[in-house]
């Protein structure tokens, strides 16, 4: 069975066991997170679609750990006018490892 879900503005395919590597969730190594967001259910029968969310639907999740990515580079130039400025940007995820799918 297996389910999308919307975290953010982001849509995911998941189904149980997928690691899942999402924006910055609150919560310690080890808590539960629940996606309450499902756009469609399928896996056994035909599938359930929302409209715009599957009533009673709901995916569970373990949260692994919480990292920062790659550093990117923003840089800005105006030829010829002196202007240069840098500047970084870490973004911080989180991983979720999929418990379960409830279709409900």
């Amino acid at each position: 069975m297996y389910a999308i879900i919307e975290n953010g503005s982001h849509q995911y395919r998941v189904q149980e066991g997928d690691l899942l590597t999402i924006d910055k969730q609150p919560g310690e190594a080890g808590s539960e997170i629940v996606f309450d967001r499902v756009l469609l259910v399928a896996g056994d029968g035909p599938p359930r679609i929302g409209t715009p969310l599957v009533e009673g639907a709901r995916v569970v999740g373990q949260l692994v750990r919480t990292f920062r990515g790659k550093k990117i580079i923003i840089r800005k130039f105006r030829r010829r006018k002196g202007y240069r400025r840098k500047r970084g940007h870490r973004q911080t995820y989180t991983t979720v490892k999929i418990t379960q799918v409830v279709a409900s």
